[in-house]
């Protein structure tokens, strides 16, 4: 459908920019240890509260069922929730739970301070070691699970994708790769990245999205394509690749998801453009006081994400 992609192309969204995401109904801990130390010994989730600098951090950790069956270290997620959000409330709506239920992997839904990321861009919270703290939970978390170090993977949602990008530009022995959902890839953090390795990047973004707009925004965030294009050149691609209409899976859902592909990449780089969608997590709908426009469901980008993360190692290529 040449007219879907060319609007998919030229596709801009003139609303307001806004920062504030929502928070999800938060889920119940089912058990937390009384020793910030203490190893996981049963699934649930657990709350973690520890000392981190001069501040009390807290993070929600999911220990599946599996992973007491596995054989080998296994894999991390960290989880980062949208500006206004909690960790509990990313693992409410993110789908993440039931990856980790059938991979045997855990997943970290940290919490910011102020419940905003400091990602880079010199606001109030400027002065918030983020970066350290989310270094820090995998060294918490491997004192109390044992977890491969070079699976070891980032996803975030709205403001928490930024902080996503900037952990992989500046933590890239640390991460073997990120997913960043509703976000493009921010000015303010091009010259924190340029001198970074190739790193692994998948990004998803709606075309109406309200909140990030596809176009992106003058002085503050680069648009879907050149979000693509920048990723596709750092990562010393061949070319951005052709665009790619998946199967409409849900018609009824009111979005076309087309992906594109950056070829010959030294490391693999992604762009998932959902024609239609909204400031969203799709295939898992979002409780919000606010339009936040149309969810997909033609995938879950859970399920997607783990498909781009499971062959990623720290360093492969």
């Amino acid at each position: 459908m040449p007219t879907l992609k060319r609007l998919f192309l030229l596709a801009c969204c003139l609303m307001c920019f806004c920062l504030a995401t929502v928070n999800a109904q938060e889920a119940t801990p089912e058990a937390t240890p009384t020793d910030a130390s203490a190893r996981f010994t049963i699934s649930g989730s657990y709350n973690v509260r520890q000392p981190v600098g001069d501040l009390v951090r807290q993070y929600t950790v999911y220990v599946p069922e599996s992973y007491f069956e596995a054989e080998a270290p296994v894999p991390l997620i960290l989880a980062l929730h949208g500006a206004g959000g909690t960790g509990q409330g990313m693992q409410a709506f993110s789908g993440l739970d039931a990856i980790a239920d059938q991979e045997g992997l855990l997943v970290a839904y940290p919490d910011a301070i102020s419940n905003a990321w400091n990602d880079g861009r010199g606001d109030g919270v400027s002065e918030i070691n983020d970066l350290g703290y989310l270094e820090h939970i995998i060294d918490s978390v491997a004192e109390k699970a044992d977890i491969d170090r070079t699976r070891v993977y980032a996803t975030g949602f709205s403001r928490g994708a930024m902080m996503a990008y900037r952990l992989i530009c500046n933590y890239p022995t640390q991460f073997a790769g990120i997913a960043a959902v509703a976000s493009t890839f921010p000015t303010y953090l091009i010259s924190e990245c340029q001198n970074a390795p190739p790193v692994p990047v998948m990004m998803v973004q709606g075309t109406d999205d309200p909140i990030i707009p596809w176009t992106g925004i003058p002085r503050g965030y680069l648009s879907a394509m050149n979000s693509l294009r920048f990723w596709a050149q750092h990562n010393r691609c061949s070319t951005a690749g052709p665009i790619k209409e998946a199967v409409d899976l849900s018609p009824l859902d009111g979005t076309r998801l087309l992906i594109q592909t950056a070829s010959k990449c030294v490391q693999p780089t992604v762009l998932y453009g959902v024609f239609n969608g909204g400031h969203t997590w799709p295939g898992h709908p979002i409780q919000a006081g606010m339009e936040l426009g149309l969810t997909s469901t033609d995938f879950d980008v859970a399920v997607t994400m783990w498909a781009f993360f499971e062959p990623l190692v720290v360093g492969g290529e």
